[in-house]
């Protein structure tokens, strides 16, 4: 299974960001080149991650601060926002 974490998620945006950088140089192989578009879309989808990990964070920030962190942490977990090893 691929690793799913924002560590991951850095490691493909640099990797598009080298893509990119290798475009302007000619001995870099096809493998080693991205187009714009795809860096594009690469960014716009790991905006979308980020903003998935914050909820989480928020959610985690709640059961944490709530009078009954047993009955939100419940409610986080039965709604997917949090599976039972985020915190």
């Amino acid at each position: 299974m691929k690793q799913i974490s924002i560590d991951a998620l850095n490691v493909h945006l640099f990797e598009a960001i080298e893509g990119l950088k290798n475009n302007n140089d000619p001995k870099a192989s096809p493998n080693e080149r991205m187009n714009i578009e795809t860096a594009r879309a690469i960014a716009d989808l790991g905006k979308v991650v980020i903003e998935g990990y914050k909820v989480k964070a928020q959610v985690l920030n709640m059961v944490r601060n709530a009078e009954n962190p047993v009955i939100t942490r419940s409610l986080a977990e039965t709604t997917g926002i949090i599976n039972q090893t985020s915190a």
